[in-house]
């Protein structure tokens, strides 16, 4: 994270979209549980951000750059 690795790859090794797909998968199955995962709603939201953020491109490590707006900072930490 530090070596801005999350916002510099050219092509992402898990791409946001991909990711809230997965998302969204484990959390029908939890609701159809009856429960709620709210660590994966959390990462969803984050994974949100670095959509608009990044685009199509945007990779689940920019969850990172999400968690640094949120704390007033900028997305890259360079």
């Amino acid at each position: 994270m530090l070596s801005g690795d999350y916002f510099e790859r050219e092509y992402p090794l898990f791409a946001v979209d991909l990711a809230r797909k997965d998302a969204r998968h484990a959390l029908s199955l939890a609701k159809a549980s009856g429960t709620r995962m709210l660590n994966v709603e959390t990462a969803d939201a984050h994974l949100v951000k670095v959509k608009e953020h990044a685009g199509e491109l945007g990779d689940i490590a920019g969850i990172y750059g999400a968690v640094r707006v949120e704390a007033d900072l900028k997305f890259e930490n360079k």
